[in-house]
């Protein structure tokens, strides 16, 4: 994960840096039967295996309105902030999460971690300027836009 791909990386100066993690749950959508309690801290847990020990925030993105008010009160009762972007304008979702992602690194310079998940790749400009800029970016895509994720040795899986 990062840029060396795995735990080999060994977080180095960005293994107490904060870490924000920005999730398109448009695109990856949480599996049917995940325990949604656990999320976060299964998250929080697999970025501690891989040597990220900093505080993490959690922010989701996308119309709320096609999510149920039970997986939407779980979810932030576990402290995922989740943002509403309605429906109907073309990237809305993506252009919020843009942005709050660029206002992000302004309130907190670098180093600092950005983990990403999302299966788009509207994303890969702005992620190579944060990287450039010294930030440690964490990209997760989504398989079959679930949040059932894996990234390369790692394995990762949420739910």
């Amino acid at each position: 994960m990062g840029d060396g791909g795995g735990a080999a990386v060994e977080a180095g100066e960005y293994g107490k840096a904060k870490i924000s993690v920005w999730w398109d749950i448009e695109n990856c959508q949480v599996r049917k039967g995940c325990e949604l309690h656990a999320i976060a801290q299964n998250i929080t847990t697999a970025l501690v295996k891989m040597g990220y020990c900093g505080p993490v925030s959690i922010s989701a993105y996308g119309d709320t309105n096609g999510i149920p008010s039970s997986v939407q009160q779980a979810l932030n009762s576990t402290g995922i902030a989740l943002n509403h972007v309605p429906a109907g304008v073309k990237d809305a979702s993506d252009k919020k999460n843009l942005v709050d992602m660029l206002f992000w690194a302004v309130d907190n310079p670098a180093p600092g971690n950005y983990l990403l998940i999302s299966g788009d790749r509207d994303f890969s400009n702005a992620l190579h300027q944060l990287r450039m800029r010294r930030y440690n970016i964490l990209n997760i895509s989504c398989c079959r836009g679930s949040l059932r994720c894996s990234h390369g040795e790692q394995g990762l899986e949420y739910c």
